[in-house]
């Protein structure tokens, strides 16, 4: 709570003061039907949104622009030159200007870009429709939640009244093999009264995790920029990060400069080696927070 009050003092010098509110132990009730929290912050200034129909819409939207999107043509090689060539399986094109946007799911340019990201498989999982009775219950303003640990848990309800529940990052750069038993205890520990409740849906997705959480961007070569390292923050930060990027690629380089400039830790080993350390600095901090 000291450091959500800290969080919450500094909004309040930043002109907030009218979108975040401060709550305390015996507020939460009003909000969450659950044992858990010792206090919260809510924010009204930000908001909940269905990822996927944003992706669609910035589909369109780009491609109203002038914008040709292909899917399932997977990049193999880019081969440097006064142009950059970007190669798949099956043909090649010549780009004025390349920009690496895969963040967990590429694998190129690794001279340049091994050891400064780690893949960290995110879960997630909706549950069985809720009554209208229950999910009011458990979430009567319909607020969307996460916790303040450093490995932390996050829900919302859906338009159909599912609790969707997503935690239990794992950071050993694999899928977890049985996602709803690893995300059912948090859920039931949150919720109570949704003990035994029935998990109908569960998905992974792959986050690029970076040491020390600032996004990464840079050049590979003269023509060929990239932007990675969201760990966990993309359908936020990836809009900014885009606008930058945007105007780098047309030679306006001043917040590209400022970000490019960040110093970041490079793990001198392999992946595999790179998420286990990782995976280890995590088991840290869970432990830290367990005992604190």
């Amino acid at each position: 709570m000291a450091e959500m009050e800290k969080t919450y003092e500094e909004a309040l010098l930043r002109g907030m003061g009218d979108e975040l509110r401060l709550l305390s132990k015996q507020e939460i009730p009003d909000y969450l039907e659950t044992p858990l929290y010792h206090g919260g912050l809510l924010n009204k200034r930000n908001m909940h949104l269905h990822s996927v129909n944003l992706c669609i819409g910035e589909v369109r939207a780009a491609e109203m622009q002038g914008a040709l999107i292909f899917v399932h043509s997977a990049v193999v090689e880019i081969c440097d030159g006064d142009l950059p060539v970007v190669r798949t399986e099956h043909g090649s094109i010549t780009a004025y200007s390349v920009l690496l946007a895969g963040n967990a799911y590429h694998k190129l340019a690794r001279n340049k870009l091994s050891g400064m990201l780690f893949p960290a498989s995110l879960g997630n999982c909706a549950t069985v429709k809720l009554s209208a009775d229950v999910a009011k219950a458990i979430n009567p303003h319909d607020v969307a939640v996460y916790d303040s640990r450093f490995v932390l848990d996050y829900y919302r309800m859906t338009a159909d009244n599912r609790l969707m529940f997503g935690g239990g990052t794992n950071y050993s750069g694999r899928d977890s093999k049985d996602l709803s038993a690893e995300l059912r205890p948090a859920i039931e520990r949150t919720f109570p009264r949704l003990k035994g409740v029935d998990i109908e849906f569960e998905w992974t997705g792959m986050a690029g995790i970076v040491v020390n959480r600032i996004p990464q961007l840079g050049k590979v070569s003269p023509n060929v920029f990239y932007c990675q390292g969201y760990s966990g923050h993309g359908l936020a930060t990836s809009h900014i990060m885009g606008e930058i990027m945007s105007k780098a690629i047309i030679g306006q380089l001043t917040e590209f400069d400022l970000f490019a400039g960040m110093k970041h830790i490079r793990i001198p080993m392999n992946e595999w080696l790179g998420n286990q350390a990782m995976a280890l600095g995590m088991t840290y901090y869970r432990m830290m927070e367990h005992f604190r």
